[in-house]
């Protein structure tokens, strides 16, 4: 007689000792099948045996809680991350998930970290129908951000197509804040605070650096997959203040439903072009903006995506979508970089078809003339790039002379640096992130 012995790993819950903040929300996707239950966290490196342990708190007046295992994994993929700029970061982005049952009506998470607790809101997720495309931020407008910038953004993504914009805050200039107020008042963008991450809990504060000083760029890949989950369009996008797509003909919006209507094509990929403009924008009017110069340098791509098959999104591409089958496709357009530093590059010119607006140039250049004049009650303010070579100063203190891996977590170990320099409108804190007590 053949005798089968079978085991596993039991795994081991993370405990109150492990360093770990959470979003406060937690989310149920439906556009899954069945629906799964995700977790956004922030955190150090988790084993392939460590789960949270949670109560799934469902509908029902006398209904006991569910006790779950939660798994997770590195939104960048590896952990640490295979990015020299973040190798040595203590805490890297992190999903936690789980499938539920397709009529299960989830009401709350109750996540238990030994001696520790933390308890999060649901939010259910659906399918997008209402056309248009949401432009997400890629990451929180962080000290230096240009108003200049933001206006051009603004108005190119709305005349490609864009009907709402994401914009996480942590921290700007009295200048670019009152530009994000002038947006947000009209109900063109939606301002969402993104705060200096909580302290550890007493007890595991000195063990480990501060989150702010030991996570890549203040986490930049939790706040665009927040974002993603939040977009109510069918077409979505996750872009910088200086980065603009443009299909080769018409408005973005009309090609990209073209497309991937129907199709098997869940992204596409646009060939970055850096360009920069005469007169700059900063110093000047945005006359320049009508004949980019295109520099011919190469640079990483960007995308456009059905929001209703994204899965998990990184930087420069897709990294999953929800149906295995969907695919990324190269786009019949440019992504029109305009880096605040592109015209100090000493670089080949070319010349390109791209343009930022589908139709007249003039009445949109006329428009954010008239747009900054009504920001700042036709007093235009004086530009310095003071604030931007400080933080550049700061950056490269923090980068090693010697070729090793270095933490790039400039939200926390600049900001000695920036307050320095000027007084700087920071985000509020209203409890976005959770450590639990």
């Amino acid at each position: 007689m053949i005798v089968f012995s079978f085991f596993s790993v039991a795994g081991e819950p993370i405990n109150a000792s492990f360093p770990i903040t959470f979003y406060q929300t937690a989310f149920v996707d439906y556009r899954f099948n069945p629906p799964r239950l995700r977790i956004f966290a922030v955190n150090k490196c988790v084993k392939s045996s460590q789960f949270l342990l949670a109560d799934l708190h469902f509908d029902g007046n006398n209904s006991a809680p569910v006790r779950k295992n939660l798994f997770g994994k590195p939104m960048e993929g590896d952990c640490p991350s295979a990015y020299i700029p973040a190798q040595s970061c203590v805490f890297n982005p992190y999903t936690f998930s789980i499938a539920l049952k397709t009529n299960e009506d989830l009401k709350k998470v109750t996540i238990h970290l030994g001696s520790r607790e933390v308890e999060l809101n649901v939010q259910n997720i659906h399918k997008k129908s209402t056309e248009g495309i949401t432009v997400c931020l890629q990451q929180p407008v962080y000290y230096y951000s240009q108003w200049q910038n933001i206006v051009l953004y603004i108005e190119a993504w709305r005349a490609q197509g864009a009907t709402r914009f994401i914009i996480y805050f942590h921290s700007a200039t009295k200048e670019t804040w009152k530009t994000l107020e002038y947006y947000r008042d009209l109900g063109i963008i939606e301002i969402k605070f993104w705060p200096s991450f909580p302290s550890l809990p007493f007890g595991i504060a000195d063990n480990y650096p501060k989150i702010d000083d030991s996570v890549f760029i203040i986490a930049a890949y939790l706040a665009m997959n927040i974002c993603i989950l939040d977009i109510k369009t069918n077409i979505g996008t996750v872009a910088d203040f200086d980065e603009v797509m443009v299909s080769t003909n018409g408005r973005l919006l009309d090609y990209a439903n073209k497309e991937m209507t129907g199709t098997k094509v869940g992204a596409l990929s646009f060939e970055n072009h850096y360009i920069s403009f005469t007169p700059r924008i900063y110093t000047s009017n945005f006359s320049g903006v009508a004949s980019p110069i295109f520099k011919l340098r190469t640079g990483p791509t960007k995308y456009i995506f059905n929001a209703s098959v994204i899965a998990i999104a990184q930087t420069h591409f897709p990294k999953s979508f929800i149906d295995s089958s969907m695919r990324s496709k190269n786009a019949d357009g440019a992504l029109l970089h305009f880096r605040f530093d592109a015209e100090d590059k000493n670089v080949t010119t070319s010349k390109k078809p791209y343009r930022f607006f589908p139709d007249d140039h003039s009445t949109h250049i006329k428009n954010m003339e008239d747009t900054a004049h009504k920001i700042f009650n036709g007093s235009i303010p004086t530009f310095s790039s003071k604030y931007y070579d400080t933080l550049q100063e700061c950056v490269n203190k923090i980068s090693p002379v010697e070729d090793k891996p270095y933490c790039l977590s400039t939200g926390g170990l600049c900001r000695a640096e920036m307050d320095k320099v000027n007084d700087w409108v920071y985000a509020e804190d209203e409890g976005l992130f959770l450590i639990g007590t």
